[in-house]
């Protein structure tokens, strides 16, 4: 904190012709930083005889600074605002506020919003399950962009049959596979989807994670207990290759599910166009208004 600054003046020795002067400077205190600037000199001669005073060069004089550290802890999902004092405050994502931006630890489990990892953006109302439990989510089996605020084809064009997945990710919901096809992505799904989707996950909500039985790929909407401490309760699902974001631990990439960055990495791999981020367990990270930390990185809430 900075508090009121002062000045003592010292005190000044001065003689005439060709004799020394001795300048004691002042003394400033910022907060709890005191700053003692000593000046010393010769005066010129004087041709008059008249008194002369000369300041001679500055000696060790140092600006008083102010230096903030902040401590944060890295985590993979959204972001809260906080208040003066450091409190979280709701998100809201397309003017409504959901669970996962309500800065409410809704599932007790000591994590708000962000900080949570079932939370994959304030968009999400459900802190407790990876799915979003978004109004209309799952009244159909055609899936659209996982990662953006609806849960319809209108806006983004992105468009996979749940029925169309071998690995059969709908059984849970009334979707169960009937027979393979490809997804529907035109550019427009691509343009609104691609900068939303976090490392190791699809535009259709299948995502690769790390267990200790090895690598999976689980359908996050697939029932409302999947969770990634319950990745059993997940549907398997087929990851897409025509959109999705592929994690890439080589680069510092900080991959869906990991809270912990590659070893020997300092802060998270992200695209030229993204800036790494860290969240607390309270939700709160250094993104700007607008953004929320997704795998380390800031991403807009809603498609720009």
């Amino acid at each position: 904190m900075v508090g009121c600054t002062s000045e003592s003046p010292g005190s000044t020795e001065t003689e005439t012709g060709t004799g020394t002067q001795t300048t004691t400077g002042t003394t400033t205190t910022v907060g709890d930083t005191t700053t003692t600037s000593t000046t010393t000199g010769t005066p010129e001669p004087t041709t008059t005889g008249e008194p002369v005073t000369t300041t001679g060069p500055t000696v060790g004089t140092t600006e008083p600074s102010e230096t903030t550290t902040t401590t944060t802890t890295t985590t993979t999902t959204t972001t809260t605002t906080t208040t003066g004092g450091g409190m979280p405050m709701p998100v809201a994502c397309g003017g409504k506020i959901y669970e996962c931006g309500d800065a409410i630890d809704n599932d007790g489990d000591g994590a708000i919003d962000g900080g949570d990892k079932e939370c994959t953006s304030p968009c999400d109302d459900s802190e407790s399950s990876l799915q979003t439990n978004l109004p209309g989510q799952n009244l159909d089996c055609k899936n659209d962009c996982y990662w953006d605020l609806d849960s319809g084809v209108g806006n983004d064009k992105c468009e996979y049959d749940l029925q169309c997945d071998p690995q059969n990710p709908g059984e849970l919901i009334g979707c169960a596979y009937k027979q393979e096809c490809e997804p529907n992505v035109p550019p427009e799904c691509l343009e609104v989807c691609a900068d939303l989707v976090p490392n190791g996950c699809d535009c259709f909500g299948c995502c690769r994670v790390e267990t200790p039985n090895g690598t999976i790929d689980i359908f996050l909407g697939s029932a409302p207990d999947c969770s990634l401490s319950n990745v059993e309760a997940c549907g398997s699902c087929t990851f897409q290759e025509s959109c999705n974001n592929v994690c890439e631990p080589e680069k510092c990439e900080l991959c869906f599910g990991e809270d912990e960055l590659p070893e020997g990495c300092e802060e998270a791999g992200c695209d030229a166009d993204d800036t790494p981020c860290m969240v607390d367990k309270d939700g709160v990270s250094n993104c700007p208004e607008g953004f929320f930390c997704s795998t380390g990185c800031c991403q807009p809430i809603e498609p720009g």
